[in-house]
Parts: C-alpha cells; sequence; structure tokens
C-alpha cells in the first residue's frame, strides 16, 4: 500500500512508480476519483514506469477512518476533519510508537524559532482532532520538515502544556 494523504502535486506527483510495482494507493473518497483519472491518463512527452508496466491503477477510498494492520505493525488512517487547507486530507496514526504522520496540516520551524504570533489555523485544526480522537502522540513526522515532539506543535499553536 501506499497511503497517500491529499491530491496536491507535491503529495501524488510520484505515485506511478508505486503503482508499476504493484502498489494500491489509498486515499481518502473524495480523492479517489481523481487518482483513478490522473494515473489512467496518458503520459506521451515522458513516458513513466506506469506507463511502461501497462497497470492500471488500483485506488481505494476511506471515509473517517481506516485500519491497516500486519503482525507487528498497527497504522491507523483518520480523516483531519474541517482541515480548510484539504476536504480530503488524511493522517496515519502508529499507536504502539505513538507517532502521527501528516502532510501540510503543521510543518514545523526550523530550531529555536519562536511562535508565531497569530497560530496556523490548519495546525489549530489538527491538533483540535488529535483532541477529538484521543490520539496519544508524542512525535510527529510531517510531509515537510523534520520530526518533532508533541510540545512543538502545541507551542506553536499557544497551547503548551
Amino acid at each position: 500500500y501506499v497511503v497517500n494523504t491529499h491530491h496536491h502535486f507535491d503529495h501524488s506527483g510520484g505515485l506511478g512508480p508505486f503503482v508499476a510495482e504493484g502498489a494500491t494507493i489509498i486515499t481518502h473518497d473524495l480523492n479517489k476519483a481523481f487518482f483513478e483519472k490522473s494515473l489512467a491518463a496518458p503520459r506521451t512527452v515522458q513516458p513513466d514506469k506506469l506507463v511502461q508496466s501497462g497497470k492500471q491503477a488500483k485506488v481505494e477510498g476511506m471515509a473517517d477512518k481506516r485500519v491497516l494492520s500486519d503482525d507487528t505493525r498497527t497504522v491507523e488512517l483518520y480523516l483531519i476533519k474541517g482541515n480548510a487547507h484539504d476536504d480530503g486530507l488524511i493522517m496515519a496514526y502508529l499507536p504502539k510508537q505513538k507517532v502521527l504522520v501528516q502532510a501540510d496540516a503543521y510543518t514545523p520551524a526550523p530550531p529555536n524559532t519562536p511562535p508565531p504570533t497569530v497560530p496556523n489555523l490548519f495546525s489549530v485544526n489538527l491538533y483540535d482532532n488529535i483532541e477529538r480522537l484521543k490520539l496519544a502522540v508524542d512525535q510527529f513526522l510531517p510531509g515537510h520538515g523534520r520530526k518533532v515532539p508533541l510540545a512543538e506543535l502545541q507551542k506553536a499553536i499557544g497551547r503548551s502544556s
């Protein structure tokens, strides 16, 4: 599987080679039709591995929650409800590791940067979703930026514990 957080180009442009290798794309239901259409579109200027493979994309949608697990790991996927960045924005939570993987709802500032005077509303919404879902998050792994502890998000939105 490849879990796609949302349809924006910087998070979806490289899906073709994964599909060519047989990966199933998981995304929110709101993004499913977009990916089915875009991954089936011709790539005539510079054919990629997907075109060369002749494979059709397998895209699975999800609504508010989906759980993937095997003998060693569980990954919980959640819709980030009410996030203005994208209506179909999803995050991945690894409960055993207490790690949250998300893209664009929170991008950590460089180390030792003071918090913004006005909190980013995407980040406030992300934190509200973490609380709503009662996720025990210790670390963030963002789509952009460095891994940070929960305390950095709390500081960035003015909710330091």
